[in-house]
C-alpha cells in the first residue's frame, strides 16, 4: 500500500540538479544586472561627455540655414534700393538677437560687426553654460552621477540580502538530496545515503520542513515506519501552507497505518480527519480508505475514493484499473448482473493526440436526448482496450439495467468533454437488446465530426 502510493510523488520532479541551478540562477542574475547597468551607465556616459541630445544639431542647423536666407534675403532688398543701410542694420541686429535666442549655438555665427563697432573688436564672449545646450557636461562627484551608480552597485547586494531572509536558499541547496529520493525510492542502498545526509542536515537546523519530509520518504523506503512517522510529524509542524501540511500528515496516516498492522484505529481515524479537514482531497488518505474499504469488501465506497482520484488525476492509469478490478469483484460478489463488454480501437492514419479524451457510452436506443445509462472514460494512449459497461458506470437516475436496448459509442473528444463537436472523432453501433446482446461490442473510431 505504502509503495503503491509513492509512486506518486511529483514534490521535485524534473528539477536541476544543485550544480546547474546555481549556476544558471548566478548566470541570469548576473545577465539582468548587466542588462539594467546599461539602462543608466550609458546616458550617464553620453552626458558627462557633453554629447549632443538627438534631434537638437538638425535644429540648430536648421535656424541657422533661415538666419542665413533671411540675411541674405534682407542684403537683396537693400542691394535692390527697397532699404537704406540704416534699416538694413536695425533688421540685420533683431535678426541676430533671435537667432541667439532660439538656438544659442556651441559658436557663434560668423555676421558683420556692426556699423557702430570696430571691425578689429572682439567678438561677445558666449557664456559657458550657453555651450552646453547640447550637451551636458557632469562630474563624477555629481549627485547625477553617484546616485545611479550606487543603485546599481547597491541593487545586487540588496536583492541577495532579501533573498537570504525570504528566499528559502537553504531548499534550494537541498535540492539535489530531494530530487535523489524521488528517483530512487525503490534504492535501500541510495536510502541509507540520504537518511545520513539529511539526518545531519535537520539536526544543523531542525527549522527545515522539506528536509524532514524528505528524510520520512528515505526512512520509508528502508523500511523505518516508525522513525517516519516521527520525521512525517516534524514536517507537518513547521509547513505553514495547508496543502503542505496535509501532505506530510498524509504520510503519518499512511505510517501510522501500516505500523497498526493495515488496521484504522481511534488514532489513526483522529489523523485522517485532521488531514481532510486541511484537504479533503489529500491523496494519500483517499487511496488508504479505498484500501481499506476494499479489504472490508465494500466496493460501492472503494469505487468510490478511486473516482475521486481520478478526477483529481484523469491521466492515472492506476486509477482507472482499480475501479475496473473493484468493479467486476462487486460483480462477482453479487452474483453477476448486466454488463456489456466493448473492444475500442482507432484507425492508424487519425492524427490524435495521445492525452486526448474517449468516451465510451451506453444510451437507451428508445429515448432520445437522454443522460447516457453508462460512461467510461480513457485516453487514446490506452486504445486499443477492452471496457466494461455496467450499471456501476451510470452517470445520471437511470442505469443499464432500465433500457431494453441500447446502443454503443465512442468518442475522441479534442475539448475534453462528452459532448460532440466538430473536428471530434466517433463510431457508433447500431441498437441491440440487452436480452441478448452481442459479446464483446466492437467499435473502431474512424469517423470525424462535421
Amino acid at each position: 500500500m505504502l509503495d503503491s502510493t509513492r509512486r506518486n510523488r511529483n514534490v521535485c520532479g524534473g528539477c536541476l540538479t544543485m550544480t546547474e541551478f546555481t549556476g544558471l540562477f548566478w548566470l541570469f542574475c548576473a545577465l539582468l544586472v548587466l542588462f539594467a547597468a546599461t539602462f543608466v551607465a550609458v546616458p550617464v556616459w553620453r552626458a558627462s561627455r557633453g554629447s549632443p541630445v538627438s534631434g537638437e544639431t538638425d535644429r540648430t542647423e536648421a535656424n541657422i540655414a533661415l538666419f542665413r536666407e533671411r540675411k541674405q534675403e534682407l542684403e537683396a532688398d537693400h542691394a535692390a534700393g527697397e532699404m537704406d543701410r540704416e534699416e538694413l542694420d536695425s533688421l540685420l541686429l533683431e535678426l541676430q538677437k533671435s537667432l541667439l535666442t532660439d538656438v544659442e549655438p556651441l559658436e557663434p555665427p560668423r555676421t558683420e560687426p556692426h556699423p557702430e563697432q570696430p571691425r578689429d573688436a572682439p567678438l561677445p564672449v558666449i557664456p559657458r553654460e550657453a555651450n552646453r545646450s547640447r550637451g551636458i557636461s557632469l562630474s563624477w562627484r555629481s549627485p547625477s552621477l553617484l546616485a545611479p551608480v550606487l543603485l546599481i552597485t547597491l541593487l545586487p547586494v540588496a536583492a541577495w540580502l532579501m533573498y537570504q531572509q525570504w528566499g528559502q536558499l537553504d531548499d534550494v541547496e537541498l535540492m539535489d538530496q530531494f530530487q535523489r529520493t524521488v528517483q530512487n525510492e525503490n534504492d535501500p542502498e541510495t536510502a541509507r545515503d540520504l537518511v545520513l545526509s539529511l539526518g545531519q542536515v535537520v539536526q544543523e537546523n531542525p527549522e527545515r520542513p522539506w528536509a524532514w519530509y524528505f528524510l520520512g520518504e528515505n526512512l520509508s523506503t528502508i523500511g523505518r515506519f516508525d522513525v517516519a512517522n516521527s520525521a512525517y510529524r516534524q514536517a507537518a509542524e513547521r509547513m505553514s501552507a495547508d496543502d503542505e501540511k496535509a501532505l506530510a500528515l498524509g504520510r503519518v496516516v499512511l505510517t501510522a497505518y501500516v505500523m497498526e498492522q493495515l488496521q484504522i484505529t481511534p488514532e489513526v481515524q483522529e489523523l485522517i480527519e485532521q488531514t481532510l479537514e486541511l484537504n479533503p482531497d489529500e491523496p494519500n488518505v483517499l487511496q488508504l480508505l479505498a484500501s481499506d474499504a476494499q479489504e472490508r469488501e465494500d466496493y460501492d465506497a472503494a469505487i468510490g475514493y478511486w473516482r475521486r482520484l481520478s478526477q483529481l488525476n484523469p491521466n492515472s492509469r492506476m486509477a482507472r484499473d482499480n475501479i475496473a478490478d473493484l468493479q467486476r469483484l462487486r460483480d462477482g460478489a453479487a452474483g453477476g448482473g448486466l454488463a456489456i463488454e466493448v473492444t475500442v480501437s482507432i484507425a492508424e492514419s487519425l492524427p490524435l493526440d495521445p492525452q486526448s479524451r474517449v468516451f465510451i457510452s451506453a444510451r437507451n436506443a428508445q429515448v432520445e436526448g437522454m443522460l447516457p445509462l453508462a460512461v467510461a472514460d480513457i485516453t487514446v494512449a490506452d486504445l486499443p482496450a477492452r471496457i466494461r459497461l455496467d450499471d456501476s458506470l451510470a452517470v445520471g437516475p437511470f442505469n443499464l439495467s432500465s433500457a431494453e436496448s441500447v446502443y454503443i459509442s465512442a468518442l475522441i473528444s479534442q475539448a475534453g468533454t462528452a459532448n460532440r463537436a466538430s473536428g471530434d472523432y466517433f463510431a457508433e453501433t447500431e441498437a441491440f437488446s440487452l436480452e441478448s446482446p452481442p459479446q464483446p461490442v466492437e467499435l473502431l473510431i474512424s469517423e470525424i465530426v462535421p
